[in-house]
């Protein structure tokens, strides 16, 4: 199991020296899609076109961050396993 540790920056740091490298990217996938879902939902209320366009693509950015994560999931990790 995972220590709780909220770091200095108020991030919440669910890893330590005995987290497995599978469980750390586990938990850092389910960091990016946290961080896509809010930056969607910002982007659906945002009146102003420059906050909303930012929104949009601070989205996305978390998208590709998923994508990388999940493939080292299935490549890299699953072969430790």
């Amino acid at each position: 199991m995972s220590e709780y540790k909220p770091d200095e920056s108020g991030f919440d740091l669910k890893v330590n020296q005995n987290t497995s490298p599978a469980e750390a990217a586990r938990i850092a996938l389910n960091q990016e899609i946290k961080a896509r879902r809010f930056y969607e939902e910002c982007a659906r209320i945002m009146k102003n076109p420059g906050a909303k366009k930012m929104f949009e693509f601070l989205a996305a950015e978390e998208r590709k961050h998923e994508d990388l994560i999940q493939r080292e999931i299935d490549g890299s990790f699953m072969q430790e396993m």
